[in-house]
């Protein structure tokens, strides 16, 4: 971490003198941490001395066997001279064979500490970035949040191979519980679009642009579900306007396009902050479609007389110029 952002860190961990108060609890608890890490630190680098132990006591076994062979080859050569290159060739390769080994248990020990150390670096890491993350889960700062949580998905994937380590399971626990937080935000903060909030304060659409690079490094189920929410809110006036006696008639087709194709160019600004690959004003088209067809089935099946050939035509054309012009929208 940088200077300043520790300073900017810290400044906010304690913003007040009064705030200061809380210094010795929380110097009081970084102290208890690193005992813990301490303390399984010092596991860890017993284990593999215990295994680095292990693999010596396998090299000597195999040197005492070696040493009774040359004991026999020394024998055997002393009745007969002919042997005696071969004693030669095996005491040059028994002592490759143990300049060999100790260079290998050396090299696995090597191996051992710094694998060992790099996963606690790492760790470090991870409580570290998710302690930030949930700083700006709190504080609502989508942006940042967004570039902070690929930070952790990326750190998190170092420990794959430790799924049954307590503390890796319960990182990645509060982790999810940081995501269902920054949901649980960006969701109440859409529920405000659309009440006069975005003209009140002139910050709000870009802080839902940011929320949108949140949403974005979510699971796509949460995008799917932002959208249909934010759609089902925009359709719900169309619904009681054109459900109503005036204009439940299929000579009012005609309104039900205009009404639509007006909402996209009146909220033509809130559309700018979805990101274009979630095709939220043609998703919102579909669902009024949808919703469409549904009404106009009603209508039909309402009638008391059979419709004429001139209103059903003027609907049919309507659907179809509306098709074009969606087509044709989604092209540009």
């Amino acid at each position: 971490m940088e200077k300043s952002s520790t300073l900017d860190y810290i400044n906010q961990m304690f913003p007040t003198e009064a705030s200061l108060s809380g210094v010795e609890p929380l110097t009081q608890k970084v102290h208890n941490e690193i005992r813990v890490q301490d303390t399984k630190i010092l596991a860890v680098v017993r284990q593999q001395i215990d295994i680095v132990i292990s693999r010596v006591i396998q090299v000597q076994r195999k040197k005492r066997i070696w040493l009774q062979l040359h004991v026999l080859f020394r024998n055997s050569c002393i009745k007969s001279d002919k042997l005696k290159p071969k004693l030669n060739k095996v005491k040059q390769w028994f002592r490759k064979y143990v300049v060999t080994s100790k260079s290998w248990i050396l090299q696995k020990k090597k191996t051992h500490i710094k694998t060992t150390f790099t996963a606690l670096h790492h760790l470090n890491m991870l409580v570290s970035t998710i302690e930030q993350l949930q700083v700006m889960a709190s504080k609502k700062q989508y942006k940042e949040a967004s570039a902070q949580q690929e930070v952790v998905s990326q750190l998190c994937s170092h420990f794959d191979g430790y799924r049954d380590n307590p503390k890796i399971t319960e990182l990645r626990d509060k982790f999810k519980n940081i995501k269902q937080i920054l949901k649980s935000h960006v969701y109440s903060d859409f529920s405000s679009l659309g009440t006069g909030k975005e003209r009140e304060e002139s910050s709000f659409l870009q802080h839902l642009t940011d929320a949108c690079l949140v949403v974005d490094v979510l699971d796509p189920s949460v995008r799917e579900e932002l959208v249909k929410k934010f759609c089902d809110r925009e359709l719900i006036s169309y619904q009681q306007i054109f459900e109503g006696a005036d204009l439940a008639k299929l000579d009012k087709t005609e309104r039900r396009y205009a009404w639509v194709k007006r909402r996209l160019r009146t909220n033509e600004e809130i559309w700018k902050i979805f990101p274009t690959s979630l095709h939220v004003d043609y998703l919102l088209c579909i669902q009024f479609c949808k919703l469409t067809r549904s009404q106009l089935e009603d209508i039909l099946e309402n009638l008391k007389e059979k419709p004429d050939v001139g209103t059903l035509l003027m609907v049919i054309s309507e659907v179809v110029l509306f098709d074009t012009y969606n087509n044709n929208t989604n092209n540009n």
